[in-house]
This record gives C-alpha cells, structure tokens and sequence, in this order.
C-alpha cells in the first residue's frame, strides 16, 4: 500500500515513548514535564509501583511491553500496551477522560522497539495514535549510566530527543561518547523548563507538514560517518538513480528477515521508477510502517539512513551492489510473464 496523508495522520494524538537507563532520573522527567500545565496528558507506565503522575489519565502495564504477533489480528494476543491505548481512546470517545498526548515510560533497562514497533504498524494502535519523539534520559553520571546496562546505547542511538543533565556537558568524554552515540537527536537540558514543545514535533507526519523531511530522515548527521559506539553503527546511504520498488522491497525484505534483529532503525527517502515523488520508509527492526508515497515532493536523489549493531556501511553497500541487481532481475522477469499471461491467457504466469 502506498499512501500518505499527513494531515489526517496530525488529528490522531501523538506518543511520546520516554526511556532511560536511571529510572529516578526518567520519572522526575516526566513529573516536570507534566506539573508544567498547559497540555493534556495521558501516561502509560510500565512502572507498576510507580509515583502518581498529575495526568488526566494513567495506566500501568505489568510485565515488558511487546509487540503484536504475526497473524490474522483474531490470533493475536494483545500485549499491555496495546489494551492500553486502545482503552485509554475508548474513555477519551466517551468522555470520560481527555487528553491531547500520551506518554509511555518504559522500564529502566528496557528496549525501545517493541513500543515503537506497536506505533509504527499496528493497526490496532495506528488507526487512533500516531508516534511522534522517543525521549531517552541520561542522568547526571552521563553516559558513564550505560556501564553494565543491556539496551543504554540502544536507548540513546534510537532517541529523537535526548534529556541530559548539564553535567554531561562539562565531562568531554562523556559529551562526545553521546555525540557519536547519536549526532543528531536534539539535547534537552535537565534543569530548563521542559515543556511539551521540547520533546515533541519529531515524528515523521510533523516533519512532512512543516516541510522538514531533510530533518525527519537526519541523513546529513550520518552521511560520513559508520561506528558509532557501544558497538553501534549509524550511516546514510544515497542513490543518485531511481530504484525499481518490486526490487528494493525484495531486498528489504530479505535483509530484515535476515538481519532484523541488528537492524535497529531505517529511514528513507526514496526515488522510484515510474511514480510522482519519493516512497517514505521507517522501520524498526524487522518491522516497517506501511510505506508511504508523496506525490507532488521533489527529491534530487535517494536517501537511506542505517542504525544496526554489528553490521556496518561495507556489509549494506556490498549487499546493495551485489544482491539489489538480483532482485531488479527477478522483478522484471516477473513482469515479463505477467505481461504475456496478460497478451495470452492460456499461458501460465
């Protein structure tokens, strides 16, 4: 499906997914950023003996939040987070609450995906919220806080916005560890007012209506650089020819099957042959948003972001100069018989 309509995606409220490997310093975030006034709120917490949060609503979700299984939607068994979004629209659509945003906190240590993939493509989810920023909060240790935590670095490379202590600032090591951790995410100062406005607008449907798409995609903050940190690695990739799509969705495919679990982030802008304007991609893992068509927007060449562990620009280029060209084969021996199927019935596609 190839569709975009931003402006019908903007009346769904967005959702912030807010981490953080020092769970003290990530609920005293969300507590200013709450008792600041002036928005609505709704929290999802996966802190189940958490503080209360002065929010219009909250609910508290037991265990890791995950993903919908992959099946028929009457197979799949629904996790916390979704239950919760969907009962928190339900209370909105009759009144009994009101808010204009949501907030997920996830557990201290936790990995940013799932939430993230349940945003992005599940329509039990997508057809009522939309996701905007991920907020990952780094304490007054700096990132010195990542020793001995599982998903830190992951945290901080994936996060739209970055809340910091202004200790960080003044400890070289650790203000440049977090630049190459991520160069892009915008920084946030712990001890400034932090109001709405500071941790949302970095969404995808955002950043196309105020015409920002350069800054959604980040490819310029990657353009040269491949390790990043922790074992990360963060590159963009540009394509100065349009791609044939059959092609490229063969290749994505077989790649997150076969890597997916590296492949934390990938963002793009691409050209395809034949269609008015770039195909969007966002992806997390093995999971994408449906892709997105917009007709009308002029690119002068395709841009893909990569954020993977353990598989570096080398690996992607390789495979793009090696395996795409098959795949660009095999989709146009497809159209091949499916045009002589198409002139002559009696032969089998």
């Amino acid at each position: 499906m190839l569709r975009f309509v931003p402006e019908l995606a903007l009346k769904k409220p967005p959702v912030i997914v807010m981490c953080g490997v020092d769970g003290r310093a990530r609920t005293e975030t969300i507590e200013r950023l709450l008792e600041r006034g002036g928005n609505r709120w709704a929290v999802i917490s996966n802190e189940v003996d958490g503080p209360e949060f002065a929010a219009a609503a909250v609910e508290r979700v037991a265990g890791q939040m995950v993903p919908h299984a992959i099946g028929c939607l009457c197979c799949i068994t629904r996790s916390g987070l979704v239950s919760s979004l969907r009962r928190l629209y339900a209370r909105r659509t009759q009144g009994e609450v009101d808010f204009d945003q949501v907030l997920v906190e996830t557990l201290p240590d936790a990995d940013p995906a799932p939430v993230m993939q349940t945003l992005l493509n599940n329509a039990l989810v997508t057809e009522y919220f939309r996701l905007d920023s991920v907020v990952a909060v780094l304490p007054g240790r700096g990132t010195g806080a990542l020793v001995g935590a599982h998903h830190g670095g992951k945290q901080l490379a994936l996060a739209d916005r970055i809340v910091l202590d202004p200790e960080v600032l003044d400890a070289p090591e650790s203000h440049a560890r977090l630049q190459r951790l991520n160069p892009f995410a915008g920084r946030v100062l712990s001890d400034q007012p932090i109001l709405a406005h500071t941790l949302l607008g970095a969404g995808l449907e955002t950043r196309l209506l105020d015409h920002d798409l350069g800054n959604w995609l980040a490819s310029p903050h990657y353009r040269d650089s491949d390790r990043l940190d922790s074992g990360l690695h963060g590159f963009a990739i540009e394509f100065a020819h349009a791609l044939d799509w059959d092609a490229l969705h063969g290749w994505l495919n077989a790649g997150t099957q076969t890597n997916g679990d590296v492949m934390y982030r990938t963002k793009g802008a691409v050209r395809i042959e034949g269609m008015d304007g770039p195909v969007i991609l966002n992806g997390v893992q093995h999971v994408f948003q449906p892709p997105q068509r917009m007709p009308g927007v002029t690119v002068d060449r395709s841009r893909m972001l990569f954020i993977t562990a353990d598989l570096d620009r080398a690996a992607i280029e390789t495979s793009l100069r090696d395996d795409l060209p098959q795949f660009l084969r095999l989709s146009r021996e497809r159209a091949e018989r499916a045009a002589r199927a198409a002139a002559d019935p009696s032969i089998p596609i």
